[in-house]
């Protein structure tokens, strides 16, 4: 997830690579080289686990108890974490990690049930959209039909609700509902009185997520408002629907999550009515979109000098250069894809890259940079 506020989007100055960065690159690369893992523990990892499966070298093990279907195209994990995992805040996310032909894989998702629940029974949720063309949404809801181990990190991120006492104004857009259902079920389980309006955004009618949990919260919850909103009947979000359906939104703290369309249309609609940037905040239900001018607009050249492969790439639309060697055809190690978890980190002999997530451009020389969340913003030689 990539969680920001409307009033932390300005640049920042670009910084040396910390000395244990570039060991911390230098061991991936050397465990990579060996063992097609990128660290040696990995690699051991699952002959540990056949006599301590609970064993992990990162994070916590989690067992799946249950793939629960919501939609047709959507599915929660249900996991009972190990003893010691310490917990969560509605509206944080984790990393999963399983082994997927002889590989790990890794994928950051919201946690879409709530605290309340989770001291209550040991289990947490994930709600996952199975992505088109995706290689690993559709392999988790098969693979662990019949349950089985994921690895997991500690809860992260701080799309959490602030301790202000204001009215509360949600805006999902279709997966994107996962971390306000947490935030809601714990809302009711406090017996929180705090007003809160949902807007809920789906392509069609039917692909509204948790339809009979909001409609049981409705009656529950006296100061709880649901608008459902689909694209073919209501358009996209705009200031209009805003002003009618949320008419003192200028006095409620303001939370955005869903596809980076919906909350760039969002975030316009709210300037459009002079909503104080404080007051917004938002989660991108994937990566941050990419905002950048080059200093030249014809198309630049990414030389991978180990594989000894060009790539021409256009201008626009602006590409991230883990995308770029991908279809380069080659298979760097990635994880997260949103710039949570380092490992597709690679270094920059040469050129100068755009930061997608810092908003910073690099100097020319050489230093480690994250494939995921990098642009090309002049040549490139990269060591891949």
């Amino acid at each position: 997830m990539t969680t920001m506020t409307d009033s932390a989007l300005s640049p920042r100055s670009s910084r040396p690579v910390p000395r244990s960065q570039r060991r911390s690159a230098l061991r991936r690369w050397l465990a990579s080289s060996l063992t097609q893992h990128d660290r040696f523990a990995a690699y051991f990892e699952p002959l540990i686990q056949l006599v301590l499966p609970r064993w992990s070298t990162a994070g916590w093990r989690a067992r799946v108890l249950e793939v629960r279907t919501e939609l047709d195209d959507v599915y929660s994990l249900v996991l009972r974490p190990a003893k010691g995992w310490s917990g969560f805040n509605a509206g944080q996310y984790v990393e999963i990690s399983a082994e997927q032909d002889g590989r790990r894989v890794s994928r950051i998702f919201s946690i879409s049930s709530s605290p309340a629940y989770f001291a209550r029974t040991g289990l947490i949720e994930l709600t996952i959209r199975v992505q088109d063309k995706g290689r690993i949404t559709p392999w988790l809801r098969q693979h662990f039909a019949d349950g089985g181990l994921v690895s997991l990190s500690a809860a992260q991120g701080d799309f959490v609700v602030s301790q202000s006492t204001a009215p509360l104004l949600l805006i999902a857009g279709g997966s994107g509902i996962t971390p306000f259902r947490s935030l809601l079920q714990q809302l009711q389980r406090e017996g929180s009185v705090r007003p809160v309006q949902l807007l809920y955004y789906a392509r069609h009618a039917q692909h509204f997520l948790f339809r009979e949990e909001f409609d049981r919260l409705l009656l529950d919850m006296p100061q709880f408002s649901l608008t459902l909103l689909n694209n073919e009947e209501h358009g996209f979000i705009s200031a209009a629907h805003i002003r009618q359906y949320c008419t003192d939104y200028a006095a409620r703290d303001i939370m955005i999550c869903g596809p980076t369309p919906m909350i760039q249309a969002a975030r316009s609609a709210l300037s459009e009515l002079a909503v104080d940037a404080a007051q917004i905040r938002f989660e991108y239900f994937g990566a941050a979109p990419i905002d950048m001018q080059r200093a030249n607009a014809s198309d630049t050249l990414v030389a991978f000098k180990r594989s000894a492969i060009n790539a021409d790439i256009a201008a626009q639309p602006a590409q991230t250069l883990l995308e770029v060697a991908e279809q380069a055809g080659l298979k760097p190690v990635s994880g997260c894809r949103i710039g949570v978890c380092h490992q597709c980190i690679c270094k920059k002999e040469s050129g100068v890259v755009f930061n997608t997530k810092t908003g910073a451009y690099s100097d020319t020389g050489s230093e480690d940079i994250q494939l995921c969340i990098s642009v090309a913003a002049s040549d490139l030689i990269l060591d891949l």
